[in-house]
């Protein structure tokens, strides 16, 4: 029975509209309540997306970005309490968003990202990436910066941590296949 009304509670988070209106409580209804707790978990996770793909944001937009995420956590929702866990789908998420397709650099950009910040909350891991796109010259990308060249040739890269700090490199296609067969 509990878990039957967790699961309901939370569905009425993912969609308020739809909620029952639960026990009035004070000056505000169940609907208000339930409304809430919906923009909370919406933006908190937004947040986190944000936080975690930074660069992705900064290359749509942040209209397209809190339209992308929206989209993401009502297909994705949260099923970890902690936060740094979340959003491990996005790229594939933005590979199969009708809206992302003219931007597959996107995809890589994200992919990259993620690793990142896995690297960073890591002691240890080294990851590898091979992208089709600039990915160092996208990420280092700001306001100020001239059109860049997406097809300028692809990064193969080594994430990994040095004296605490997380390092890029840029590698061989060489490297890099020899890594994955290793």
């Amino acid at each position: 029975m509990l878990k039957q009304l967790q699961e309901a509670f939370y569905q009425d988070i993912l969609t308020p509209s739809e909620a029952k209106n639960y026990q009035d409580n004070g000056n505000f209804t169940g609907i208000d309540l339930i409304q809430i707790y919906h923009h909370q978990y919406f933006m908190s996770l937004t947040e986190g997306l944000a936080k975690t793909y930074s660069c992705v944001k900064r290359l749509v937009g942040e209209n397209f970005f809190k339209s992308l995420a929206t989209d993401f956590i009502k297909t994705q929702p949260s099923k970890t309490p902690n936060i740094i866990d979340y959003g491990e789908a996005f790229s594939i998420f933005i590979a199969q968003h009708p809206h992302c397709q003219d931007m597959p650099y996107l995809i890589d950009m994200a992919k990259f990202e993620r690793l990142y910040e896995r690297c960073y909350f890591s002691t240890d891991a080294i990851f590898f990436m091979c992208s089709d796109y600039p990915i160092i010259k996208i990420w280092q990308l700001n306001e100020n910066s001239t059109q860049l060249d997406l097809f300028m040739g692809g990064d193969c890269l080594k994430i990994h941590k040095k004296s605490g700090k997380v390092v890029v490199e840029k590698i061989t296609k060489q490297v890099y296949n020899n890594e994955q067969n290793n």
